[in-house]
């Protein structure tokens, strides 16, 4: 082999090596460009979702502000006697009291299970109405 087919031969292997370090960087140019726009379009779907009110890490059941409100008001009274034994008491002429005491013995268990869900269903929504907590995580 002379001078000239060995410079022949290195000037091909400089152009391999040129060719497969332009495919090298191209192939990790693309990458990070797909990389950089999946990145940009998942943040942009998350920032909408929250723009709009719809954060799912909140759950997915509705808004807090369309949820019915449960105010004392619209709560059914446990003290007040069932309509049957308001009846009953004045149509025997018993006093008022035992009349409560009597309307409080005969409830329906159903009745009270019904009554205790309720409470139960205001205190949860007074608890939702409450500001949560700080997150306090290792980066804060």
């Amino acid at each position: 082999m002379n001078s000239f087919e060995k410079q022949a031969l290195k000037q091909e292997a400089r152009r391999r090596l040129r060719a497969q370090r332009r495919r090298a960087g191209q192939l990790r140019g693309r990458v990070v460009t797909i990389t950089l726009i999946g990145f940009v379009l998942l943040w942009g779907v998350i920032f909408a979702q929250m723009a709009t009110g719809n954060d799912p890490v909140l759950g997915g059941g509705p808004p807090v502000a369309a949820a019915p409100s449960t105010s004392k008001k619209h709560r059914p009274q446990a003290s007040e006697p069932p309509a049957e034994s308001a009846e009953t008491d004045t149509e025997e002429g018993d006093d008022a009291g035992a009349g409560a005491s009597e309307a409080i013995e005969t409830t329906d268990p159903e009745e009270v299970e019904r009554l205790e869900a309720a409470e139960l269903e205001a205190a949860e929504a007074e608890a939702v109405e409450v500001e949560p907590a700080p997150v306090t995580t290792s980066q804060s």
